[in-house]
C-alpha cells in the first residue's frame, strides 16, 4: 500500500510543481497608471523617399522629431483619460525639394503647448476626443489657410493615433515567451486615404524586468477622395496605390514600472500616385524606407 501511494504522491507533487512553474512564467504586460501620472514620449522618424516624376528621379530624405507629454487625468472603470500636450515637433527635409518644404521646419513653434484630451477604452481604442477645435486654433495661430493645412495633417483620427501608438499594443491576458497576440488599427495617411495595419506581437522573453516583444505586420492602403488640404485649387490626387512590403519592429516594456520603455519600427513601401492638374494627370512612382523610434521617460527631453 505504501509502495503504491508513494509514486502517486510523487506524480501529484510533480504535477503541482509543473503547474506552479508554468504560472510563474506568465507575464502581465499591463500599464500601471494612476491619476496624476506624467511621462514623456519622444519619437524620431527617419524617412528616405525616392520618386520618379516625368522621367526625372528625385530623392527626399526627411527626419521628424516629436515630443509629447502625457498626463493621466483618470484611470479606472475600464477607461483611461489622458491629456496629451505637444512639447515640440521638428521637420528636416533634404534633397531638391528642401526649399519648397522649408516652411515645415518652423512647425515646432506652432505645435508647442497644443493640448488635447483623449479617453481610451479597456482595449486602448479611442472613445472620445475633447478640445480638438482649440487644438487646431493653437496650431493655426489665427491663420485660416494654416488651419486648413493643419487639419489635414492633424485630423481627429491622426491625433487619436498619436495617443494609441504609445498605449495600444499590450495583450488582454498574461502571456509567456512564445505567445502571440494581434491588433488591427486604422491609420490616416495625411489626406491620401487610410491605411489598415494588421499587427502580430510575440513575447520574445523577459530579462531584468524588461519584456522584449517582436512585431510583424501587414499594411494596406485605401485611396481617399483626392482632396488634400494645402493643394492649389484644381489640383488633387487622382490615384494613390501604395503597398508596404516590410513592417517589423521591437518593443521593450518595463514590467516593474508597467509602461512602454522603447519601441522601434521599420517599414518599406512602394507604389505610385497621380496628381491631377486641370484634368492632366502627372504620374509619380515612389519607394520609401522609414524607421521610427519612440522612447518613454519621466523627464522632458526638450528641457532635461
Amino acid at each position: 500500500m505504501r509502495t503504491a501511494t508513494a509514486p502517486a504522491a510523487g506524480l501529484a507533487l510533480a504535477a503541482l510543481l509543473a503547474s506552479a512553474g508554468t504560472a510563474a512564467d506568465d507575464v502581465t504586460l499591463k500599464w500601471k497608471l494612476k491619476d496624476g501620472t506624467t511621462f514623456y514620449a519622444k519619437t524620431v522618424g527617419d524617412m528616405d523617399m525616392q520618386m520618379s516624376v516625368g522621367g526625372m528621379d528625385l530623392t527626399m530624405p526627411m527626419k521628424v522629431t516629436q515630443v509629447q507629454r502625457f498626463k493621466v487625468l483618470s484611470a479606472g472603470d475600464g477607461k483611461l483619460t489622458v491629456e496629451m500636450t505637444l512639447q515640440d515637433m521638428q521637420m528636416e527635409v533634404g534633397g531638391p525639394l528642401a526649399a519648397a518644404a522649408g516652411g515645415l521646419g518652423s512647425i515646432g513653434e506652432k505645435v508647442k503647448g497644443a493640448t488635447i484630451t483623449v479617453t481610451l477604452d479597456k482595449n486602448m481604442e479611442v472613445g472620445k476626443i475633447e478640445g480638438y477645435e482649440k487644438f487646431l486654433d493653437k496650431l493655426a495661430a489665427g491663420d485660416d489657410n494654416t488651419r486648413t493645412m493643419m487639419k489635414g495633417m492633424f485630423s481627429e483620427a491622426a491625433v487619436g493615433q498619436m495617443v494609441t501608438q504609445v498605449f495600444a499594443f499590450t495583450p488582454d491576458k498574461p502571456v509567456k515567451p512564445g505567445d502571440t497576440w494581434t491588433r488591427t488599427d486604422k491609420v490616416p495617411t495625411g489626406g491620401f486615404g487610410e491605411g489598415t495595419v494588421k499587427q502580430k506581437y510575440a513575447l520574445k522573453g523577459v530579462s531584468g524586468g524588461v519584456a522584449t516583444i517582436d512585431l510583424t505586420g501587414d499594411v494596406k492602403f485605401k485611396a481617399g477622395d483626392g482632396g488634400i488640404p494645402g493643394l492649389p485649387p484644381g489640383v488633387k490626387v487622382s490615384k494613390f496605390d501604395m503597398k508596404a512590403d516590410k513592417f517589423t519592429g521591437t518593443l521593450q516594456f518595463d514590467t516593474d514600472a508597467g509602461r512602454l520603455k522603447e519601441a522601434k519600427q521599420n517599414m518599406s513601401m512602394a507604389g505610385s500616385m497621380a496628381i491631377s492638374v486641370m484634368g492632366q494627370d502627372l504620374e509619380i512612382t515612389m519607394k520609401m524606407k522609414s524607421t521610427q523610434t519612440t522612447t518613454v521617460t519621466d523627464k522632458n527631453p526638450v528641457k532635461d
